[in-house]
């Protein structure tokens, strides 16, 4: 790891994060269930997942056709066509708009960045076939559902569930261990 991410993790206001994890955790906790250190850490895990979609897209597949602003066919009409329709008069209503979720914050993007790299390079790192298990972890964050992480990674819904136990619970020791310094 390097010092500079050394510093980081030792100077981030750990408190503050899992007080956030702490909330987001209740909102998806069962009635019956009692709030446990995996919780947070996973919670963490889907922010992160969440955040990461948003605030950086992936790169083009290369060798594939990519779409551009310009429309594809003559008869297909872009947003910008509509807004100007709507505002010269022509439509009535103003037709629903692709929505886009709001851009995160510089502090959700920080707190991404150092989940992600403690998840890289701390959870389930015990594990022999790990890129299948933090694979099936990280799409379950993603809200991927159950049938389909099984189909993809060849893992039970309760591995995947107890993997998710065990990636919760890395990602806290992480945090508390970085939290002391």
């Amino acid at each position: 790891m390097s010092d500079a991410m050394m510093r980081r993790l030792a100077n981030h206001d750990w408190k503050r994060t899992l007080r956030f994890a702490h909330d987001r955790a209740i909102d998806d906790l069962r009635l019956d269930a009692q709030l446990k250190d995996h919780h947070l850490g996973f919670a963490l895990l889907k922010h992160a997942a969440h955040v990461a979609r948003i605030a950086y897209p992936a790169p083009p597949r290369s060798g594939m056709p990519t779409a551009s602003a310009m429309p594809e066919s003559g008869d297909e009409v872009t947003q910008w066509q509509l807004i100007s329709a709507y505002l010269q008069g022509s439509l009535v209503s103003l037709p629903d708009l692709q929505n886009r979720p709001a851009r995160p914050t510089a502090r959700d993007v920080d707190v991404t960045d150092l989940v992600l790299h403690i998840w890289h390079h701390k959870c389930l790192m015990r594990k022999g076939d790990k890129s299948r298990i933090k694979r099936a972890v990280y799409l379950k964050a993603s809200g991927v559902r159950p049938e389909v992480i099984k189909r993809l990674s060849g893992l039970s819904p309760p591995r995947i569930r107890s993997a998710q136990v065990e990636a919760g619970e890395d990602i806290i020791i992480a945090i508390k261990r970085f939290e002391k310094k």
